[in-house]
């Protein structure tokens, strides 16, 4: 089976290695189509797990908006010929490239395969651009690999099909190989003598759609929860992103207890996640992965599609709200996870059911 796999983000990175891996792994001929989006962050995931890229579109210009990337990257796609030499495209996620990605193998009656497919908060503009990205993915997708019931769920009620199944997420498949092999030695120097072994909140935040106030919400109960826990250290690998690190510079870099950090390869990411007391975030990925590790999570949006933790009892949506936010971070501090029981989202053989199936039903026309 020929099968090109795009993707450029650093999650999408996280979730494709494993699939690419076991697709290899059974001789199949896997081309990797990388967009360059993330490309310092996704290049050391890359070089862990041995994956050679096939093609880097190298699509990132300054001061870019959505609109201009994926203008460029349909031109990218359309210029080379030899990546239509494919039984299929597999896309994963709501990144507006997936998007573009998806739609360019539509207009050259490529199959599309997607990877995490079926997540909704039916609000098209929350998580914003994701979840038009991901419906209208699933307008045109052949096979759909669904990450839970729920999403597999949504697929039916869609009328998506006939080819659906629920496979589990494949980043918990890439959890799986990298967690046994990661300790807080893996963590630099500088974050360790901060730790000093103290009890501490890991904190990420990036989505678009809480920029501007949403941001300064959140970075004050950051400020509030950071100086009425003098004891508790706060670690916050803060996003490039200016909407994001202009506000919390300003609003936290005097915290004494609150560390603002570049963001982190993956392996040091997962080391510091194992050992957090409480993730505060508004990341998809790290409420499926923070159930595995048994770490509680905080989730600043006011919706998520990944409702299976919050009705579990692993994480509390709180949105941007800081009364709520503070709240939950010291509910959970406090208390601990009281949530038992497997991983809502999977238990790291998503890959290996996904390649199942696709050798099972064949190219889809």
């Amino acid at each position: 089976m020929r099968v090109s796999v795009l993707f450029g983000t650093r999650p999408e990175t996280i979730k494709c290695s494993p699939f690419i891996i076991e697709g290899m792994k059974r001789d199949h001929d896997v081309k990797v189509l990388f967009t360059g989006q993330h490309q310092e962050m996704a290049t050391p995931i890359l070089d862990f797990f041995d994956i050679r890229v096939d093609a880097n579109f190298e699509v990132m210009r300054p001061n870019q908006s959505l609109a201009s990337m994926s203008s460029l990257m349909l031109e990218l796609l359309e210029s080379r010929s030899e990546f239509k030499e494919t039984d299929a495209l597999v896309v994963q996620g709501d990144t507006t490239s997936a998007y573009i990605g998806a739609y360019w193998a539509f207009l050259n009656k490529i199959p599309v395969i997607h990877l995490e497919a079926g997540l909704r908060t039916h609000n098209i503009f929350s998580p914003f651009p994701e979840e038009a990205n991901r419906q209208l993915i699933s307008k045109i997708a052949s096979v759909h690999l669904a990450p839970t019931d729920k999403a597999y769920d949504e697929l039916i009620k869609e009328g998506a099909g006939p080819h659906r199944y629920m496979i589990g997420n494949t980043g918990l498949d890439s959890l799986r190989m990298v967690s046994e092999k990661v300790t807080t030695n893996n963590l630099p120097l500088k974050i360790k003598n901060f730790i000093d072994d103290k009890p501490y909140i890991l904190i990420t935040s990036h989505r678009r759609e809480s920029f501007g106030t949403g941001m300064m919400q959140i970075a004050g109960a950051l400020k509030t929860l950071a100086q009425e826990m003098p004891e508790t250290k706060f670690i916050f690998p803060v996003h490039a992103n200016p909407n994001v690190r202009e506000v919390m510079t300003k609003e936290l870099a005097d915290l004494s207890n609150l560390l603002l950090i570049d963001p982190m390869d993956y392996l040091s990411f997962v080391a510091l996640m194992k050992h957090a007391k409480v993730i505060v975030t508004d990341s998809g990925g790290i409420q499926e992965e923070a159930p595995t590790l048994e770490v509680p999570v905080v989730v600043m949006r006011e919706t998520t599609e990944r409702m299976e933790g919050i009705d579990k009892g692993f994480s509390i949506l709180a949105g941007t709200d800081p009364r709520k936010i503070y709240h939950s971070v010291k509910s959970f501090y406090q208390s601990g996870l009281q949530a038992q029981g497997p991983n809502p989202y999977g238990d790291g053989f998503s890959s290996k059911r996904a390649w199942d199936i696709l050798e099972q039903i064949g190219v889809i026309a």
